[in-house]
């Protein structure tokens, strides 16, 4: 495979970039919005098959940059960033209009780019919480893994919310059943996704 279509190669150079503007910062709480995608990153790496020396270096690099920030409670800022509403739009659209594969040429493409992004959304979640579990178990008791498990906690409620409005659109999404069999494909070194990505799961399966 081509170095610049793997997505370990890919997750890898996007943590590298973001970890480079992290540390340049130093404790910089701007970078929050950079820090919280160090952590999906940290996550990506996980779910594409990083080796146990590459996910130790990148853990250990990451929760240096990350516990500088958490000074204190970053609030929603640190979280994953989960938009509701997108996948309440999506789900009325099913409900209303029906499955999206009927819609009209445009507004079957215009929907159907907006499904995607919406379960990327959720799949982003997935992985920063993948990478928030790794650096809960680097990062030190103490206020700064207080805080990070808060931000982690905030993060796994707006997933359940998000879970419960986009659970109401899947039956509308069967457009996406070769996009959802691409990602579970790819995610060749996180065993546990298939069960975790419901979303996609249920899609190939459609």
């Amino acid at each position: 495979m081509d170095a610049s279509n793997d997505p370990l190669h890919q997750a890898r150079a996007r943590l590298e970039d973001t970890l480079t503007t992290l540390e340049a910062q130093g404790a910089n709480h701007a970078m929050l919005p950079a820090a919280r995608n160090a952590i999906e990153c940290l996550g990506g790496l996980a779910r594409f098959g990083a080796t146990a020396g590459d996910m130790a270096h990148a853990v250990a690099r990451t929760g240096e940059a990350i516990t500088r920030l958490l000074d204190r409670d970053p609030g929603e800022a640190l979280c994953a960033p989960l938009l509701e509403q997108r996948a309440i739009d999506l789900a009325a659209v099913v409900t209303q209009m029906g499955p999206l594969e009927t819609l009209a040429s445009d507004d079957r493409e215009a929907w159907t780019e907006a499904a995607v992004e919406t379960v990327g959304l959720r799949d982003a979640a997935d992985a920063w919480l993948l990478g928030a579990a790794a650096l809960l178990r680097y990062i030190e008791p103490g206020p700064a893994r207080d805080y990070f498990e808060q931000s982690r906690e905030r993060t796994v409620a707006l997933v359940a919310r998000f879970d419960l409005a986009l659970m109401q659109a899947m039956g509308g999404l069967s457009v996406l059943r070769d996009t959802a069999r691409e990602a579970l494909r790819r995610a060749r070194g996180d065993r546990g996704y298939p069960r975790r990505a419901w979303y996609w799961r249920t899609l190939a399966e459609s």
